[in-house]
């Protein structure tokens, strides 16, 4: 009972940062919703722990892992936005990461907690974060999507009006996305090396996919630094890179513990 009041309450302070976020003039707004949003955050990271940590073990089904994923996509945008005005990207996040929370709260585990070793764990930990640095490029891809098209045809709004400078919002995507290149190839190397059944049946195309969008993101970073890419091809290789992360790593979890 303990854990649901936690989760529900998370819920509720999300959604409000995300409307505060929406409705709210952007300087007030922005400090309102982060307020909220780390009220959130903090309570969502007490559910998890809740529900993570069995006397079994680690308990990663598909529930948990996405509201931990969605957890380290809040925290990456908190910590970055003391630096960078990347708050606006909680009008995206903060209600995903209800929804996560919702998901975790229904869904029945498939299976019980797991023991892990220190090299799976340094995967597992490695794999999140980089999966919600990706995710926040995403967002940012998304949003330069919509802010190119407002300033292409002369139109304003208060999200457009609230955003950085084009040239800004692009180092900030070229920055996060490099970043989670680094923490993907972590990822598959540390998977390579701990993980037995790496190539088995049930994980290969998850490993495949990882490896395709570690070369697309490869591609595009050697593209942007040495031949200049930016603009639509950026935002058209961001969007594809993450697609396949996104299919890895929640689209092997959900056949495995929904259709199999």
């Amino acid at each position: 009972m303990i854990a649901l009041i936690i989760g529900l309450s998370a819920v509720l302070f999300y959604l409000a940062s995300a409307w505060t976020q929406n409705r709210t003039p952007a300087q007030q707004a922005s400090k309102r919703a982060y307020a909220l949003s780390l009220a959130a955050w903090l309570l969502q990271g007490l559910h998890l722990y809740l529900g993570l940590f069995t006397e079994v073990g680690l308990l990663l089904d598909l529930g948990a892992t996405l509201s931990l994923t969605t957890w380290a996509v809040i925290g990456v945008i908190l910590i970055s936005s003391l630096r960078n005005p990347v708050a606006n990207l909680l009008i995206f996040a903060a209600p995903a990461a209800a929804a996560a929370i919702v998901i975790d709260i229904l869904s029945v585990p498939a299976f019980e907690g797991r023991q892990f070793s220190l090299g799976i764990l340094v995967h597992i930990f490695t794999s999140i974060l980089a999966y919600a640095l990706f995710a926040v490029a995403a967002c940012q891809a998304v949003l330069l999507i919509y802010q190119n098209r407002h300033l292409k045809h002369h139109q304003s709004s208060r999200l457009v009006t609230s955003l950085p400078p084009l040239q800004t919002m692009e180092s900030l995507l070229f920055e996060v996305l490099a970043t989670g290149q680094i923490l993907l190839s972590m990822a598959l190397l540390t998977g390579f090396l701990f993980l037995d059944d790496l190539w088995a049946q049930h994980v290969a195309h998850k490993t495949i996919l990882s490896l395709v969008a570690w070369f697309i993101f490869t591609i595009l970073l050697y593209g942007h630094y040495r031949l200049g890419w930016r603009g639509r091809t950026a935002i058209r290789w961001t969007l594809w890179g993450f697609g396949n992360l996104a299919l890895a790593f929640f689209g092997t979890k959900m056949v495995l513990e929904l259709l199999l």
